[in-house]
């Protein structure tokens, strides 16, 4: 093959300019079918794909990492992340219907009413849907929120769907909401960027309150 002849050039050894060459056909490839391209033993590929990693030749794509759990033990183990971030003075953003929370899961308005008594003054961001239970939590918050949260109501101009969300570090929290209560993580830095910009730019629409 040509290319085989041009990385010969480069001083990488046969087995390299295999895998390497394999990876320049296939793309994005699992280990098996990059042991098979190159004509190795699964063991001998994932070496030298090691190998090409520390030259710096190749770079391992971002593949975003999804979690799913079920129920109030899968609420509570994400406000106890939530909570170690916080307390690292990282922000946290959230877009949420405070009304399908208090039906289906009023878990979690207690848990996080108890977290922020926990917390000096920790820096939230709220975007809450404004109909008359935003509204209701407004009122509710004023009692508990620090100097550095803050919240705003968005207008209702268009449903809302049954879940709330939350933007902190590196991840997109999903809390699906109705009878059965899913809790979605999806860590990605990628991800997590595109929500926040989305935020900012909702954050602009909304209400001062």
């Amino acid at each position: 093959m040509e290319t085989d002849k041009v990385l010969r050039h480069t001083g990488l050894s046969e087995k390299q300019i295999a895998v390497y060459a394999a990876l320049l056909k296939l793309g994005e490839a699992s280990m098996t079918e990059l042991a098979r391209a190159g004509h190795l033993k699964r063991s001998t590929a994932y070496l030298v794909v090691e190998e090409l990693l520390v030259g710096g030749l190749i770079a391992p794509k971002e593949k975003p990492r999804i979690q799913v759990f079920e129920g109030v033990e899968g609420m509570r183990a994400l406000y106890r992340e939530l909570y170690q971030s916080l307390n690292k003075r990282e922000e946290a953003l959230w877009f949420t219907r405070i009304g399908a929370l208090r039906e289906y899961m009023p878990e979690a308005l207690t848990e996080y009413k108890k977290m922020l008594r926990r917390l000096r003054h920790p820096r939230i961001r709220e975007l809450n849907y404004g109909d008359e239970e935003g509204k209701k939590w407004l009122i509710e918050m004023k009692r508990v929120r620090g100097r550095n949260h803050f919240i705003r109501a968005l207008p209702t101009d268009y449903e809302f769907g049954f879940t709330d969300n939350l933007i902190f570090g590196n991840k997109l929290v999903i809390f699906s909401l109705k009878e059965h209560v899913f809790v979605t993580v999806i860590e990605s830095e990628e991800i997590a960027k595109t929500y926040r910009a989305l935020f900012e730019w909702a954050w602009k629409q909304g209400r001062e309150e």
